[in-house]
């Protein structure tokens, strides 16, 4: 399961990061960007991120015994 966790963690910050990408993109091409569109771009990668900071640390944690 905690490999499963991970895989997942990563496509996450792949997607944040492409997100990222695409916000430098556009604001450099001729048309540039539209302001509402970026921000929730970058909202988004930076929510991404934190999921998928939550997702590795909790696969990350010791296996607890239950009773």
């Amino acid at each position: 399961m905690s490999v499963l966790l991970k895989i997942v963690a990563v496509v996450l910050v792949a997607i944040g990061a492409f997100l990222v990408y695409a916000v430098i993109h556009a604001m450099a091409s001729a048309g540039g960007a539209k302001t509402g569109v970026a921000i929730g771009y970058i909202v988004g990668a930076i929510l991404l991120g934190y999921v998928a900071s939550w997702l590795w640390r909790r696969s990350s944690r010791p296996k607890t015994a239950s009773t």
